[in-house]
């Protein structure tokens, strides 16, 4: 409860003198919906996991282990080098149990215009709304 109220505080001094909800919205996620707008405009899958970000370097054991056993990078991992290359991203579990076949609406497709585009993300920013009576809220969208 105490992590709540914490982020509501800052959420509303992050929104003090804003009037629109699409100010709300954290650079970080605007990046995130950006890119998946752009992927989805050339047709590529949007790369918004964090493995540029936490890159493994030669400081790390597991990185060592792996360089003596005859692996490096840019490499698939296993015998015929075909396995994986990146990282699984730790946040790619959906955890939500909205059930089959529900999809979230901020989610962009090929066929969204600019109208769709503006509209979604306006959405994305409605969850980062600041929450000035700490009044608990389930995910709307």
């Amino acid at each position: 409860m105490e992590a709540t109220k914490d982020l509501s505080v800052e959420l509303t001094t992050m929104g003090a003198g804003k009037h629109h909800i699409g100010d709300f919205l954290p650079p970080q996620e605007l990046e995130k919906f950006m890119e998946k707008y752009t992927a989805a405009k050339e047709g590529r899958s949007a790369d918004i996991t964090d493995y540029k970000e936490n890159k493994l370097t030669e400081t790390n054991l597991g990185f060592k282990m792996l360089q003596k056993m005859g692996w490096s990078e840019g490499e698939g991992l296993g015998t015929s080098r075909e396995g994986v290359i990146n990282p699984i991203n730790h946040g790619a579990v959906n955890n939500s149990a909205a059930g089959l076949g529900n999809e979230k609406p901020d989610n962009v497709s090929a066929g969204d215009d600019e109208f769709d585009c503006y509209r979604k993300r306006m959405m994305l920013a409605y969850r980062f709304r600041p929450n000035p009576l700490n009044n608990p809220r389930r995910a709307y969208y």
